[in-house]
């Protein structure tokens, strides 16, 4: 009886061993969240320059903390290294908390160094485990991310919040932008036969009349951050903006369309109707010719009249048929101007390769070494329909009363 009580006493003393607690555990309190990244270019004292922005948590819930003097939702910190470890670690030298990327919404690159090649610091974001891969990746149009970081925006308390929704609400509105994550930019970096995209901000105003308390108190900012843009990349660098209908040619291929307003021609007055395309469902595939793989696009719209400034009868059968008419045809043109574009710069953002591996794997193995002298060569079909489902409210316009 003894030695079974010794027995048992040993077990209980090793699973209370056992049970002591999480030993590398640490609190919330000894991490500071950073809601945006930023990465420049640098000559001196390093090869990166990295901006962090962490939340100030107090400001942002309120309560009595937020009472203390303190008014930002955030702060600025930076730090240059040769490498983007280097960078980030020498930014504990300024910050009394260990930073905490898993919660990171955004991640800023500078033109001068999306323009010099950023194929190297995605090694860190997707090798490093503290980085997931949903933050959006957004470029700094004609300026630094660290510039673009540091204006104070109304509305949101949180800057990157601003930089986010202002891109997806842009590319849900108009049709010209794109949300892009860093698992989506990075596997189109090591894919063959498509090169990434991504959206661009830019600073409205000047950078230095963001940055202050008072650009936020105002009815009228001094600075504002704008969606703006299309980054187009090649080989890791990026080598041209596209805007507006440019933008949203590309946007059609690649399916990523969700709204957009299109302006048409009424009668005899040009850009007097309105269009909002609420649906488009856009596939391609590749087929063989006699030479080479080709490809043949395939958009299919709906789309509901909004404004219309001409005498014009909408309920009239006729009318939608010319409004269909154009809309398809001012489709094509825009998906033909983004081809030309994409073809001049030599950058397949399309996927075009990639559907010729996908589908044409023999003849993708015979082109791939010359796919470069191919694709700004390569043959593209395309077919639009589209389909007017709703006319408004008014039958009649007050120009026909």
């Amino acid at each position: 009886m003894a030695k079974r009580l010794l027995v048992v006493f040993l077990m209980l003393a090793v699973v209370c061993a056992l049970l002591t607690g999480c030993w590398d555990r640490k609190e919330m309190d000894d991490f500071s969240i950073v809601a945006a990244l930023g990465i420049d270019k640098v000559e001196d004292e390093g090869r990166y320059e990295v901006t962090i922005e962490l939340i100030n948590p107090p400001e942002v819930v309120g309560g009595k903390e937020a009472a203390s003097g303190r008014s930002s939702t955030t702060t600025i910190y930076s730090a240059k290294g040769d490498t983007l470890v280097s960078a980030i670690r020498r930014i504990s030298q300024q910050t009394p908390r260990e930073t905490f990327f898993p919660y990171t919404q955004v991640i800023i690159i500078g033109e001068e160094l999306a323009r010099s090649g950023i194929e190297d610091i995605f090694d860190l974001l997707e090798r490093n485990q503290e980085f997931r891969s949903t933050p959006r990746v957004l470029i700094a149009k004609d300026n630094t991310a660290k510039n673009t970081l540091s204006i104070l925006s109304p509305l949101e308390k949180i800057p990157a919040e601003k930089l986010l929704k202002t891109s997806k609400v842009s590319g849900e509105s108009l049709g010209e932008t794109i949300s892009v994550k860093v698992l989506e930019f990075g596997r189109k970096f090591t894919s063959e036969g498509i090169e990434p995209l991504a959206s661009g901000v830019s600073i409205i105003g000047q950078s230095e009349d963001g940055q202050s308390q008072s650009n936020i108190e105002q009815t009228t900012p001094n600075s504002l951050i704008k969606s703006e843009g299309v980054a187009l990349f090649k080989k890791g660098k990026l080598v041209r903006w596209v805007d507006r209908e440019e933008a949203r040619g590309i946007l059609y291929v690649i399916n990523k369309i969700d709204r957009a307003i299109v302006t048409l021609d009424c009668n005899q007055k040009t850009k007097a109707l309105s269009i909002s395309v609420t649906d488009t469902r856009t596939t391609f595939r590749a087929f063989k010719t006699e030479r080479t793989p080709a490809i043949d696009i395939h958009v299919k719209q709906e789309a509901e009249v909004e404004e219309v400034l001409c005498e014009m009868d909408v309920a009239d059968r006729h009318s939608i048929l010319d409004i269909e008419k154009q809309l398809e045809e001012k489709t094509k043109q825009e998906i033909e101007k983004a081809i030309e574009i994409a073809k001049e710069e030599n950058s397949d953002v399309f996927g075009f390769g990639e559907a010729i591996n996908r589908e044409r794997p023999k003849a993708w193995r015979d082109i791939k070494k010359n796919y470069e002298e191919i694709f700004p060569e390569l043959e593209v079909n395309i077919q639009v329909d589209a389909y007017v489902i709703k006319t408004g409210m008014r039958k009649e316009t007050y120009r026909r009363e």
